[in-house]
Parts: structure tokens; C-alpha cells; sequence
């Protein structure tokens, strides 16, 4: 049948001419590619992004909100402008992605103001990504560095555009929430943390290694852990535990690391890094064991290499550390993403994070515990921890 319609295609044709033939086809040609760019064209319209509900009534009010909508020199910047590519191979790419939004149209993915505040965070994060691999494309379209008059900004932003621009930062790393209201940037950490504690106990605490997800509490003996008395000391988040013994809901691990000497109360993950793994108390200080003796040439320290076992519940150990990580991850980028581009865990050494977070934290709204797993996930992953075991 193909074969037949084939040879249809190529035969002469006896009753027009080829001049005619061919001028059917340019101006064929011509009505189909001016159609095609017309709609085209008409999908870029501020009147058809908005024209399903899901839009109108979220993104779009907030837009109106913003200089991007009105300002005093009469210029807007509608939706197509920031959305959509101006070059015409990224135009169709671009508009070939956007045919997948028509199936969550239909099957009402965000069609509900709560459901769209449910996936306010992942639209965002999709929208910010797309944006920064193409170097904030969109944004310089009306935007460059050679048109920016620094006398008519305020001070401390020409500080920051000037250093953004000598690190090669992208716009967007700066300015997001700019055209539409900043999602709740904890909404990701806190549903992979939620994750975390259900597979810990789904998990059961069954591997040999394990981490802790939180900061919990251990004990020195069986009957301690179990009569619920007060604790001998407390393993910190990220901690990692070899499995000694196993009684009902109870484990005895074995915490190995590092101590300084003369400072019995913690044990540290790594020689000379303050990655804290354990705080103990005084009465089972004199259980921790000591396997060597290193001194430290840098810094002169004398340090002991140790192991200490306790009993802990399972409930909030984990074998999974990539999933430990991808949190600490996720918390990092969240808190860190908001005011500038976030700079690489390697950027700085593992001491060095403790002072460089610290310097942060007012502009971050972490709790304690999470504060605390934040620093030490960027302690494993510093410039001189991040080619270990827990680089993430």
C-alpha cells in the first residue's frame, strides 16, 4: 500500500504544469508557516497564559503586584517574556514541554488553591533550574550589565551585583521571588525528614551500619535503656553506628571516632575535624576505649583515636545515608538559595563551616536540631572531608 501511495507521489502530473505545481506548493507553504507562526505568536499572549483558572487566580495576582507588571516607565514584562525563549529553536522546544501541562490540566493537578500551594516549591525549583541553565537567558533579554548605571542603585546592591558578576553568578540566583511569591522553601527538607523517621522504623534498625537521623539519646547499659532513666550522653544527627547486639527495641553499637586530648566529653567524627558524632556524660567517660595516639603536626594537638558501646532504641537509626544526605542537601539549598547562588559544601574547610554558619544563621530560620545536621552535613562535604566516604 505504501509502495502504490509512493509512486502516486512521484508520477508527473499530466493535466498541471510542474511552474503551477510548484507555485501551489509555495503558497501552501507560505499559509502553513504563517499560520503555525500565528498561533504560535498567540500562545505567548498575557490573554492566554491566563486563560485557565489555575493561573489567573495564583501566579497572575501575584504578578500584577510587582514592577514587572506596572512601574513609571510604562514597560511590562508579561508572561512569554521571562517563560518563553525568544530564539525560535528553544521557542519550540520550550513550547513542545509546555504541551505536558496540558495533561495535568485535564487531570486537575493544581486546579485547587491548595494543590497549588502543595506544588508551589516543585513548580518553582523546575522554573529556577531551567533559568540558571540557560544563564538566566530570559532576564537578559532586557537586561545587561553594560546598561546598568551603578550611580542610580543603592550601595549595597551594587556590591552584590559586582561580586555576583565576578563569580559568574546567574540572575536568578539572586533574584528569585521577584515576579511571584517565594514558596515555603522548608516545605522539601521537611517532607524528606518525614520520610526519613517513617522508613527508620519501617527499616527496624536490620543493617550492621547504621545512622542516626536526629539527635538521640544513649545509654550504658541494657537496663538503663529500657527502664527510660536518665541518659549517659547523646549521639548527634549524621552519626554513623556499628550494631553490637540486638534486644527487642533496643541495639547495642559501637561508636567509633576521635577525641582530643584532655576533652573527654565529645567524640569527634574525624582527627582534627570538629564533626561532632557524641556528647557524653561524666559517668561513662571511663568506658570510652582508646585504640592510638596521634599527634597532630598542623595545630599540635594530641589526638585519640576511641570507641565507646551504649545501648540505644532503633527507632531513629537509618542504613540509607544517601537519603541522610540528600536532606542535608535539600535543607542547604533551601536555606541558602534564597539571597545569593548556593555556594559549593567544598568551598570551605570542616572547622571552617562551624564560623561561616554560625555568621549565616540569623538569616536562616532552622531549628536547633536541624541547624545542627545542616553543619555537619557541610562538614563531611568540605574541601578537605569531600573525597571521603561521606560525600554527597
Amino acid at each position: 500500500m505504501l509502495v502504490k501511495f509512493w509512486k502516486v507521489l512521484r508520477k508527473p502530473s499530466a493535466k498541471y504544469s510542474l511552474g503551477l505545481l510548484l507555485t501551489l506548493g509555495i503558497v501552501v507553504g507560505i499559509i502553513g508557516w504563517g499560520g503555525f507562526h500565528t498561533v504560535m505568536e498567540a500562545t505567548n499572549d498575557l490573554e492566554f497564559c491566563i486563560s485557565c483558572h489555575e493561573m489567573e487566580n495564583t501566579v497572575y495576582q501575584e504578578y500584577k503586584k510587582t514592577v514587572h507588571y506596572t512601574n513609571r516607565s510604562g514597560v511590562r514584562a508579561i508572561c512569554s517574556d521571562c517563560h518563553v525563549p525568544k530564539e525560535w529553536g528553544p521557542k519550540v522546544i520550550r513550547k513542545i514541554k509546555a504541551s505536558a501541562e496540558i495533561y495535568h490540566k485535564l487531570v486537575g493537578s493544581i486546579d485547587t488553591k491548595e494543590k497549588f500551594e502543595a506544588k508551589r516549591l516543585e513548580l518553582a525549583q523546575n522554573v529556577w533550574a531551567a533559568m540558571e541553565a540557560t544563564d538566566s537567558r530570559e532576564c537578559r533579554n532586557c537586561h545587561s550589565w553594560e546598561a546598568m548605571d551603578p550611580t542610580k542603585q543603592q550601595e549595597k546592591s551594587v556590591k552584590q551585583m559586582k561580586k555576583g558578576r565576578e563569580n559568574g553568578e546567574t540572575c536568578i540566583a539572586c533574584h528569585k521571588g521577584i515576579a511571584h511569591k517565594l514558596p515555603d522553601m522548608s516545605q522539601g527538607y521537611k517532607a524528606m525528614y518525614e520520610e526519613l523517621q517513617a522508613l527508620a522504623k519501617k527499616e527496624e534498625a536490620k543493617a550492621d551500619t547504621l545512622y542516626t537521623v536526629e539527635t538521640q539519646s544513649f545509654f550504658s547499659t541494657e537496663e538503663q535503656a529500657a527502664n527510660g532513666k536518665k541518659p549517659d550522653g547523646r549521639l548527634l544527627g549524621l552519626t554513623e553506628v556499628s550494631v553490637l547486639e540486638r534486644k527487642g527495641d533496643l541495639l547495642k553499637v559501637r561508636i567509633d571516632g576521635w577525641q582530643q586530648d584532655k576533652v573527654g566529653g565529645l567524640i569527634y567524627a574525624l582527627q582534627g575535624k570538629r564533626i561532632f558524632s557524641a556528647a557524653l556524660g561524666k559517668k561513662i567517660r571511663d568506658k570510652v576505649v582508646i585504640h592510638k595516639t596521634e599527634l597532630d603536626t598542623d595545630t599540635e594537638l594530641t589526638w585519640h583515636q576511641v570507641s565507646l558501646d551504649v545501648w540505644v532504641p532503633k527507632g531513629k537509626l537509618l542504613a540509607n545515608k544517601g537519603k541522610l544526605l540528600a536532606y542535608g542537601k535539600e535543607m542547604f539549598s533551601a536555606s541558602c538559595s534564597v539571597c545569593h547562588s548556593t555556594p559549593a559544601p567544598e568551598h570551605s574547610l570542616a572547622n571552617q563551616w562551624i564560623g561561616t554558619l554560625k555568621a549565616m544563621k540569623r538569616f536562616i530560620s532552622l531549628d536547633k536540631e536541624q541547624y545542627r545536621f545542616l553543619q555537619k552535613y557541610l562538614q563531611f562535604n568540605a574541601q578537605d572531608t569531600s573525597g571521603g566516604k561521606y560525600h554527597g
